[in-house]
C-alpha cells in the first residue's frame, strides 16, 4: 500500500521557508511591534500640563528628525515610541474644551500617530526615502494640531 507521505526532510524545509521571514524580522529589529505604546512599556514620564507635553512633543518630533536624518533605526524607533505615548496622553489634557474642539484635536492626533507609526515602519525596513517622506507629513499634520490647541 502507497501512502502519500512527504519525505520530513522536505515538510522540514517547507516549515524553515515559512518561518524565515518572521524569524528573519525578528532576528534585524529585536522589537515587538505590538503598538501598545504606554507610559510604562516605552519608559517615559509625562508631562503634567498640556503646555509640557506640547513642549514634549515638539522636543521628540526634533529628535525623531534628527534620527531619520542620521538613518539611526533605533534612535527613530524610540523617539516613535515616545511620542506615541505623548500622543495617547493628549485627550486627558483637553478634557476642559467643548466636545467639538476635543474631537478634532483628537483626530489630528490619531492622523500624526498613524504617520509617525509609518516613519517607524519605514526606519525598520531601512526605507529612508519613505521615511524622510513621512515626516514632511508628519511635520503638516503637526502643524495642524497645533493650530487646534488652545493658546
Amino acid at each position: 500500500m502507497k501512502t502519500n507521505r512527504i519525505p520530513i526532510s522536505i515538510s522540514a524545509l517547507l516549515a524553515i521557508a515559512v518561518l524565515t521571514p518572521t524569524l528573519r524580522a525578528e532576528e534585524n529589529h529585536g522589537q515587538k511591534h505590538g503598538h501598545k505604546h504606554t507610559e510604562e512599556t516605552v519608559k517615559v514620564s509625562l508631562p503634567e500640563t498640556l503646555e509640557d507635553l506640547w513642549s514634549a512633543i515638539k522636543l521628540e518630533h526634533a529628535v525623531l528628525l534628527a534620527a531619520v536624518e542620521k538613518k539611526d533605526d533605533h534612535a527613530t524607533h524610540d523617539a516613535e515610541e515616545k511620542l506615541q505615548v505623548y500622543l495617547k496622553a493628549l485627550p486627558e489634557k483637553i478634557i476642559s474644551l467643548a466636545p467639538t474642539a476635543q474631537k478634532r484635536i483628537e483626530g489630528q492626533a490619531k492622523n500624526l500617530a498613524r504617520v509617525y507609526d509609518s516613519i517607524h515602519h519605514a526606519a525598520d525596513d531601512l526605507a529612508w526615502e519613505k521615511a524622510s517622506a513621512d515626516l514632511k507629513k508628519a511635520e503638516g499634520a503637526l502643524t495642524l494640531l497645533a493650530a487646534q490647541l488652545p493658546h
